[in-house]
């Protein structure tokens, strides 16, 4: 049987196999890239290990006299789940492009500075990768199916994955039938991206980047900043200019963002005009620098 050729075939190949060894989450994303490449490939990968360079979340090196390859990863990020999704982005890089070139570095400042479309396309495909092989879509529907969606749930499923809240919920997003979004906004009030569910694109929720938070969500961030977190209806004409949304924020002082989920229980998805649509991983890779806050 012929290797996968796409990185969603590479995910969910890798994350079956783990599954079948009788192994459970979260994915031991080192253990897996020894032990499939060192049986699958001629140039396996040799190590992982940390590096310890600040704002370089990981590299994949090509080590030319053992002709075998490393990855390697900053060990002291603070953000819950970065690692793991790090090196399984790296592996990624591995089985999807090291016949491109001998070294891959990624950190939040290369990830927002391509040199060409090229680097955009593969960063995209290696974080879609590594979202498969972590939070296969299969188990996170058992884990979201009859429950409110909350970022405390969220949080539920990014400790069951090993992954950041951010990757966890661009992952629901890309699945969910529901009418959501996620809205990353600065502290100076103005937008830095949004992400929409299908069935919120199709209600025209999206938000770009540049446009103001909403003058009252402002209001009540500012004056309940214990209890964002807990979700609040807000009526039509906030978020949307009909709908009215379930909202919930998270506050990031190291990142000096807030996060929004949004939520429109009410909305009657119809046809309608909508943004460029983008995959849920190519936002992760073109907005590295707001992904990774703690929870």
């Amino acid at each position: 049987m012929s290797d996968p050729s796409t990185p969603v075939a590479w995910g969910i190949q890798l994350s079956k196999l783990w599954l079948a060894s009788g192994q459970s989450f979260p994915v031991r994303v080192k253990d897996i890239a020894l032990e499939i490449t060192r049986t699958k490939f001629a140039d396996p990968i040799g190590c992982v290990i940390p590096h310890g360079i600040a704002g370089i979340d990981g590299m994949l090196s090509k080590r030319q006299k053992k002709n075998d390859w490393c990855i390697s990863y900053d060990e002291n990020v603070t953000v819950p789940g970065r690692i793991n999704f790090t090196i399984a982005h790296e592996l990624g890089h591995y089985l999807l492009h090291r016949k491109l070139r001998d070294a891959f570095q990624c950190g939040q400042v290369q990830m927002m500075e391509y040199d060409s479309p090229e680097s955009r396309r593969i960063e995209s495909q290696a974080n879609t990768f590594a979202s498969y092989l972590l939070m296969p879509r299969n188990d996170f529907e058992v884990q979201v199916t009859g429950h409110e969606l909350s970022f405390e749930l969220l949080g539920h499923c990014a400790d069951r994955y090993q992954t950041s809240l951010t990757a966890t919920a661009l992952k629901w997003l890309e699945f969910t039938a529901e009418a959501a979004m996620l809205v990353v906004a600065d502290h100076d009030e103005f937008i830095c991206w949004s992400y929409c569910s299908e069935a919120a694109r199709r209600i025209g929720a999206y938000i770009s980047p540049g446009e103001v938070v909403p003058a009252s969500v402002l209001e009540y961030v500012r004056s309940n900043a214990l209890n964002v977190r807990e979700s609040r209806r807000v009526a039509p004409g906030v978020w949307h200019a009909t709908e009215e949304a379930i909202e919930s924020v998270i506050v990031s002082d190291q990142f000096e963002q807030n996060i929004f989920l949004i939520r429109f229980p009410l909305a009657l998805v119809v046809d309608h005009a909508e943004e460029p649509e983008s995959d849920a991983f190519t936002v992760f890779a073109e907005n590295g620098h707001g992904l990774n806050w703690k929870k």
